[in-house]
C-alpha cells in the first residue's frame, strides 16, 4: 500500500521531470502537443518506463494530482499528446 505524501515533500523535491518537459516547450524545443517520442531524446538518463508514465501521471487526472495533490502539468490533447497547462 502507498502512503500520500504531503504536498509539502513534494514542494522541497528539485524540479520535476515534468516542470523540466514545461521549459523544453516553452522554448520551442518540443513542439507542443508533444508526446514521449518528443521528450526521449532530451533526457537519456531516465528510463523508458518513466518517461512514459509522467506525461499521465502529471495530467488533471494523474496519479500524482489525485494522491498526491499536486496541481497538473499537462493537459491531454489526443492519445499520447499532451500540452503544458
Amino acid at each position: 500500500m502507498l502512503t500520500k505524501r504531503a504536498p509539502f515533500y513534494y514542494s522541497r523535491m528539485a524540479k520535476t521531470l515534468a516542470d523540466q518537459i514545461i521549459d523544453l516547450a516553452r522554448e520551442g524545443t518540443i513542439p507542443t502537443p508533444f508526446g514521449v517520442e518528443h521528450i526521449r531524446k532530451h533526457f537519456p538518463k531516465f528510463r523508458e518506463t518513466h518517461l512514459r508514465t509522467v506525461l499521465p501521471n502529471y495530467e488533471k487526472n494523474g496519479d500524482m494530482v489525485i494522491r498526491a495533490g499536486l496541481p497538473p502539468r499537462f493537459e491531454r490533447v489526443s492519445r499520447g499528446l499532451y500540452k503544458p497547462i
